[in-house]
């Protein structure tokens, strides 16, 4: 009975074996591909489940992980087409292909493992970087006219050549390309902000000098206005003093008739300006101006007036 219970335990044991040899596992987040005497199977398996393949040495199963990864570029100088240098660094988000072909065509490139294809996509990534950063001038990535600027075309550019190399060489699919980080050398930054001053001002002093000019417009224009006024204002003087004139000469006849009138009129203004003030004057009352205040001075103008 003890022989029995090992022999069962052993044809046991040697079916979990067999079982294990022959069955393999495709998770969701994984694609297999089963060879065959080291021959790769000519599509990848990539639906989840459990599946069965003949023991090795017959059947051996290479499996890889299809999520996305991302392969971040080191930073490097790359020149443009005018000869400016830019530091540049790049992300890649990838994965192996889920068409069927993909991950056989991986396996075959890179049968040491996936570290290997991660190198040769860093290898085209700087490849093809350096190749269309080459074709662009520097204004493209650095200007201050938004018109000229062309990185995010760029940025899609060097990510299609990329993905078009990769996935029909190797079984990569690309998902996003960008540029993570753009710079300059500190040569290249010096000479450039000088640059940039002196346009800068350059266009300052072109402000400036139209701003100027503009500025003698308006005065010459204020300037013209004024003399028109002037002038305008002028004639207009000179009509109200020879209205003015004309007045006076006609009261001038008036005090010609009437000398002692006029007389009267100039000692009363006299008077006026002399009291202006409240003052106290002793003075001889028979002297002009002051004779108007007593009753002969006021007969010496009217005659006919009474004495009091």
């Amino acid at each position: 009975m003890k022989n029995i219970g090992t022999i069962a335990a052993a044809v046991f044991l040697g079916l979990v074996l067999l079982l294990y040899m022959c069955t393999f596992q495709v998770r969701f987040t994984e694609v297999a591909i089963v060879k065959t005497f080291g021959k790769p199977a000519s599509e990848a398996i990539a639906e989840p489940g459990l599946r069965f393949k003949w023991p090795p040495p017959i059947q051996t199963v290479t499996t890889y992980d299809k999520r996305i990864r991302i392969l971040e570029d080191r930073t490097e100088e790359t020149r443009t087409v005018d000869h400016k240098n830019l530091v540049v660094t790049t992300f890649t988000l990838w994965r192996i292909g889920d068409k069927p072909g993909d991950a056989v065509n991986f396996l075959t490139n890179f049968p040491s493992g996936e570290e290997d294809g991660e190198k040769q996509l860093r290898t085209t990534v700087v490849t093809q970087k350096h190749a269309i950063i080459g074709k662009h001038a520097f204004p493209e990535f650095v200007s201050l006219d938004p018109m000229k600027r062309k990185l995010r075309s760029i940025e899609d550019e060097i990510g299609g050549a990329v993905a078009t190399e990769v996935r029909e060489r190797y079984g990569i699919e690309i998902l996003g390309f960008g540029i993570k980080k753009l710079g300059l050398p500190q040569s290249v930054t010096t000479d450039i902000f000088a640059k940039m001053k002196t346009k800068e001002e350059g266009a300052a002093a072109g402000y400036a000098a139209e701003g100027e000019a503009q500025a003698q417009d308006i005065l010459a224009e204020a300037k013209a206005t004024e003399a028109r006024i002037m002038a305008a204002a002028r004639d207009k003087v000179a009509k109200i003093e020879n209205e003015a004139e004309k007045v006076v000469s006609s009261m001038y006849k008036e005090f010609d008739e009437h000398p002692e009138l006029r007389i009267f009129l100039d000692k009363l203004r006299a008077l006026e300006v002399a009291l202006s003030n409240r003052a106290t004057l002793i003075l001889d009352s028979n002297a002009a101006p002051w004779d108007i205040v007593t009753p002969e001075g006021r007969s010496a103008v009217r005659p006919d007036a009474a004495v009091e």
